[in-house]
């Protein structure tokens, strides 16, 4: 079972015996510190056009920096080989299109349910806790396809609205 935040490595490291330049982490940070982050949790066309064109993984570290999710975390979410994410990490490069929409999944689930829940802590044990609702998985495997991540969502608004499940 994924657990989210729980992990030793910040997002940006690479994988046991691989080799990373990080001379470009300086610029990385500006870069982020720079940039607001979108709001995953409402619906935005241009987000479509960006998962498209490749989201920038640096938009995905800096989530992960903030949510709390190990590069080994974000890496099993978005279901890339870890080596592959340290690779695009320290290439700065873009996510192909089913990663970008699987990770742009994963933030927008967080994003509902850091609102709901109002804390990232109260978020983060939400999204581990194992539910009668989702057959006793939790929300973060249970959301690994689109349908299951719909649900999720489903039951995020339910709780949102007091309905209970």
């Amino acid at each position: 079972m994924l657990r989210l935040g729980h992990g030793g490595s910040p997002p940006f490291a690479a994988g046991p015996g691989t080799k990373v330049d990080l001379s470009h982490l300086a610029d990385m940070v500006r870069h982020m510190a720079a940039r607001q982050r979108t709001d995953y949790s409402v619906d935005d066309p241009a987000l479509v056009t960006q998962i498209e064109e490749g989201l920038p993984v640096i938009d995905v570290v800096a989530f992960g920096r903030e949510a709390g999710f190990t590069a080994e975390e974000m890496a099993d979410l978005i279901q890339i080989p870890s080596r592959t994410y340290s690779r695009r990490v320290a290439a700065r490069g873009k996510l192909k299109l089913d990663e970008g929409d699987r990770a742009v999944r994963i933030m927008r689930l967080y994003d509902k349910a850091r609102k709901v829940f109002t804390t990232h802590e109260l978020a983060r044990q939400w999204l581990n806790q194992p539910l009668p609702v989702l057959n006793w998985r939790t929300p973060l495997a249970y959301a690994r396809s689109e349908l299951g991540a719909r649900e999720v969502e489903a039951v995020l608004g339910r709780i949102e609205h007091g309905v209970f499940s």
